[in-house]
């Protein structure tokens, strides 16, 4: 079992969404310092890697000095424009929300792995084509 790094604080968070089911968490690293650069991590639902996500924002949070705003879909195809709509949302609450979460809300990074990494690319291109400032990065995770 891989061991599960420490962290400073993680919260349940309930984004209001009647379009599509998801689950959302955020991980903060240790409480020092400046903000701290904000991760939205998009995940499609695999009942079996629920445990690798919190370890994967866990190591984000502590080892990448980063807020991480870790957001759970429900695998429904049909629903996918609705949650690509459903999700630049996310994006936009997290840049409004940044500096109560304790993070730069010009520092943002936006990432996800497998189905949740074509959101991410899906949600970024959105963000772009409304003339959002840019995203700093983009961090496609491979799933293992």
């Amino acid at each position: 079992m891989p061991s599960i790094p420490a962290r400073h604080r993680v919260a349940e968070l309930r984004l209001r969404s009647a379009i599509v089911a998801r689950s959302s968490h955020i991980y903060w690293p240790a409480p020092t310092g400046p903000p701290r650069a904000l991760l939205t991590l998009f995940e499609i639902d695999v009942p079996s890697r629920s445990l690798d996500l919190d370890v994967l924002c866990r190591t984000f949070s502590t080892a990448g000095d980063f807020v991480v705003l870790a957001v759970r879909y429900e695998l429904r195809p049909e629903q996918r424009p609705a949650m690509e709509r459903d999700a630049l949302r996310t994006l936009e609450w997290a840049a409004a929300h940044a500096a109560e979460v304790s993070a730069d809300p010009d520092r943002l990074l936006i990432g996800g792995r497998g189905a949740g990494g074509a959101l991410a690319t899906a949600v970024r291109r959105l963000a772009r084509e409304q003339g959002w400032p840019p995203i700093l990065r983009q961090l496609t995770i491979p799933t293992l």
